[in-house]
């Protein structure tokens, strides 16, 4: 059956690239989305068999009240990602960001499996695009390994690291456990990445465009507050409009 199948998958892209082989360059978006396509309906079909379903049992965290480790919901939403070097779509999957963990069901089953962060590329989910990025010893400012939030890509990119911390405290002789948004945030320039925190960081970045990006947001009454983020990605908008 298996041996079919990659028949099936082989002859789906040779096709594909017979057709496609007489195309204009333009046409190479189209053409690379075929075979991927034709990747996808394999390994769709292989099911349980696929790399995707290989990972260890996830133990969650016994917390209580309503706050919980997850991004977004508790409950698995359809997501794309890239894993093991393919890309899979409609794959139900929740993130933990507290244990930084990325989770799906087993094949068929209601158990949970977790998967091996480093064989992540990226996953989207929630409408945000999650980038594995590698920790570089040799550059100062690199962030720690992990998953990132592209929250802006221009001639700059933002990432929003999305953590939650653990709250204990005891309340009647018990201790109540509860997880806290913690969100950090650093702006890629250059090819270097810097932290910011807070309006004059980020200011200190665009420092080239900063009297133009400070004139449009006042314009336009943009701020820093309450939402840091929401000014964070409008300054960046703002700096690749005026540097253009």
């Amino acid at each position: 059956m298996r041996k079919f199948l990659l028949f099936f998958a082989a002859i789906s892209c040779s096709a594909a690239a017979k057709v496609f082989a007489q195309a204009e360059m333009s046409d190479s978006t189209v053409y690379r989305q075929s075979i991927q396509n034709a990747v996808s309906i394999y390994y769709k079909a292989i099911g349980e068999n696929s790399h995707l379903y290989n990972g260890a049992e996830y133990v969650p965290f016994n917390s209580q009240g309503n706050r919980n480790p997850f991004f977004e919901s508790p409950d698995l939403h359809s997501a794309s990602i890239s894993y093991d070097g393919v890309v899979y779509h409609d794959v139900p999957l929740v993130y933990d960001i507290f244990s930084e963990e990325v989770i799906i069901n087993k094949f068929n089953q209601n158990f949970k499996i977790k998967l091996v962060a480093n064989k992540i590329d990226w996953f989207s989910v929630y409408d945000h695009m999650f980038i594995r990025l590698v920790h570089d010893s040799s550059v100062k400012t690199s962030p720690a390994t992990g998953f990132y939030d592209r929250i802006y890509d221009g001639s700059v990119t933002v990432f929003a690291k999305r953590k939650k911390k653990l709250d204990e405290t005891m309340l009647m002789n018990n201790i109540v456990s509860r997880f806290v948004e913690d969100d950090h945030f650093f702006i890629k320039k250059d090819g270097v990445y810097y932290p910011v925190s807070k309006k004059k960081s980020v200011f200190a970045v665009f420092k080239d465009r900063k009297k133009d990006i400070q004139k449009l947001m006042r314009k336009n009454k943009v701020k820093f507050k309450p939402s840091f983020e929401f000014g964070l990605v409008k300054a960046a908008q703002y700096y690749d409009q005026v540097k253009n």
